[in-house]
């Protein structure tokens, strides 16, 4: 325990260590550790090797915001950010840490109006953070004087540079004094980035963590195992389950955003979505909602979540298994922040779990399979917490104006059980009633079945059974892929066409897997055995020569 480095062991003021320990801040993080006392203690330019998720803001705004004279009528410093969404969460951050010091932060950024920002940096401002584009821009028109900036932070160096901003970087870089000093943090050290060090900086150091050193230890990894059409019902049971969930959902496409959004609306549940089609302005109304807490979900593509940088997040659940261990890494570790515990969520159907086996031995992850909760685990869960609900109000003791009423209630019913019963029901409704939960098929049951195919890619189907009562021919993949000509426009989400097709074709759901649905008709796997059994019955059902359904013609789809 002697060795255990703290905050005040890094060179902070005490006005700084008071400020950390306030926002709960008790033990700085790997790159904390290492960036913080080169910043304030050396002289020379920075290259910090980083992940989001690792505590990389405090690491240099911490440091900046020591080094920064209040009020002294300069821009001191700038930071350049990828996106609007990062300058954002990166000037809160800032002014997290600047509360007594009194150092003046301002965002400048694109799908603001200018005047504004302008305005602003009239009034005096000490630390500029802003995107490339919109920071270049205030230079050209005079608006943003940096010729005493003493620091250059480009954060998420990787990031901005394959964003295309190497000119716009390239041009601020060239206007900053030759005296400042260059900090650059980036997860990842691609060419560009090199190349842009080896211009642009003087005797660099580079400090890394070790990749031993952002496993995430703090974060619960778990994998739950369902077919396509159960994914839906097994996400809300996971949300309703718990007490306080507050989390982000990752899915694929944009949308998928929106459908489990609007689906998990339509349950009570407080949800929004991001993605690439919403304005600026939608997407920072939903963001600004999830940060107050009038959302618990934020259902987001990948694209669209860069720069959320939330430290309360209690859940990550990769809705859509992510494209590679680098993406999975970079979804879950935005919970588990700031000394906090969190818990990181990946739905798989049977024919992705090789890939997540794959992504777990590549990420370095340990991602233990559990069991999805069972409806009466959620009701009793959602009980539980009504008794500790009802018990805090009764401790309040702030419900003097209703002992009345309440007395008039008991006096009409002899049994007082059926009278707070009938309060409950009128308070909760339906929620406590299991019907209001889909039945999920049990995966591992519908392996151990002896027709069912599953190789070592993690593919699976039915073995079909020939003539002579053995099993025939399956090739690798174990399934086929089908196209049936209904999309959106026809079926009002996944598990209506699921259903669909079930009702057609008697097949059970657990079979129909993998469905990709789009405007006007949609794809979907069914095991090798049973294709044939489709394509008969929708055959037969067709008017004219073009059956609904037919083989994909290309399977990647």
């Amino acid at each position: 325990m002697s060795n255990l480095i703290k905050f005040k062991d890094l060179g902070l003021s005490q006005t700084m260590i008071e400020c950390l320990d306030k926002k709960g801040f008790e033990e700085p993080t790997p790159i904390q550790k290492l960036a913080i006392p080169f910043i304030l203690q050396q002289q020379e330019d920075l290259i910090a090797k980083a992940q989001t998720g690792t505590g990389k803001t405090g690491a240099f705004g911490i440091p900046l915001i020591e080094k920064t004279i209040a009020k002294a009528g300069y821009v001191q410093s700038i930071i350049l950010a990828p996106t609007r969404e990062l300058a954002i969460q990166v000037t809160e951050e800032l002014n997290s840490f600047a509360t007594a010091q009194k150092v003046r932060i301002c965002a400048i950024y694109g799908g603001q109006p200018i005047d504004r920002q302008i305005s602003r940096l009239e009034r005096g401002v000490d630390i500029v953070v802003g995107t490339p584009g919109r920071v270049l821009d205030h230079l050209e028109r005079k608006t943003l004087n940096i010729s005493k900036v003493n620091h250059i932070v480009l954060d998420e160096a990787d990031e901005m540079l394959n964003m295309g901003f190497v000119e716009d970087i390239e041009n601020i870089l060239k206007s900053a004094p030759k005296s400042r000093r260059t900090i650059l943090f980036s997860a990842t050290m691609p060419k560009h980035v090199e190349n842009l060090a080896k211009n642009y900086m003087a005797n660099y150091k580079t400090i890394a963590v070790a990749s031993d050193q952002i496993r995430h230890d703090n974060i619960q990894q778990i994998y739950f195992e369902v077919s396509q059409a159960d994914k839906f019902e097994a996400l809300f049971r996971i949300i309703d389950v718990e007490e306080n969930f507050y989390g982000v959902i990752f899915c694929r496409t944009k949308v998928d955003a929106d459908e489990i959004a609007n689906k998990l609306s339509n349950r009570s549940c407080r949800s929004g979505a991001i993605h690439g089609d919403l304005s600026q302005g939608q997407r920072e109304k939903v963001l600004q909602k999830f940060r107050e807490k009038k959302l618990n979900v934020l259902v987001a593509t990948d694209v669209a979540a860069r720069g959320i940088d939330i430290d309360s997040l209690t859940h990550v659940i990769n809705y859509s298994l992510p494209q590679d261990p680098e993406s999975y890494v970079h979804r879950i570790g935005r919970t588990g922040r700031a000394g906090k515990s969190g818990t990181a969520i990946t739905l798989i159907t049977p024919s992705e779990y090789r890939k997540l086996i794959s992504i777990q031995r590549m990420a370095n992850a340990k991602i233990t399979k559990q069991k999805i909760p069972d409806v009466a685990e959620v009701i009793d869960s959602k009980k539980q917490r009504i008794k500790n609900q009802l018990g805090e109000i009764v401790n309040q003791g702030n419900f003097a104006n209703l002992e009345d009423i309440a007395s008039e209630i008991l006096q009409e019913y002899e049994d007082p059980k059926i009278a707070l019963a009938a309060l409950l029901k009128m308070a909760f409704k339906d929620e406590l009633n299991e019907s209001g939960y889909s039945k999920i098929d049990d995966i591992s049951a519908y392996k151990k079945n002896k027709d069912y195919y599953y190789d070592d890619r993690g593919m699976s189907g039915y073995q079909p059974i020939g003539a002579n009562g053995k099993r025939g021919y399956v090739d690798r993949k174990g399934t086929a892929r089908l196209f049936i000509a209904k999309g959106r426009q026809d079926m009002k989400d996944v598990s209506s066409l699921v259903k669909y097709i079930q009702q057609e074709t008697g097949l059970d759901k657990r079979f129909i897997d993998d469905v990709k649905m789009f405007d006007n008709f949609s794809f979907f796997a069914v095991p090798f055995g049973d294709a044939e059994k489709v394509l008969h019955v929708f055959q037969k059902k067709s008017k004219g020569n073009k059956s609904l359904v037919s083989r994909a013609k290309n399977k990647r789809n």
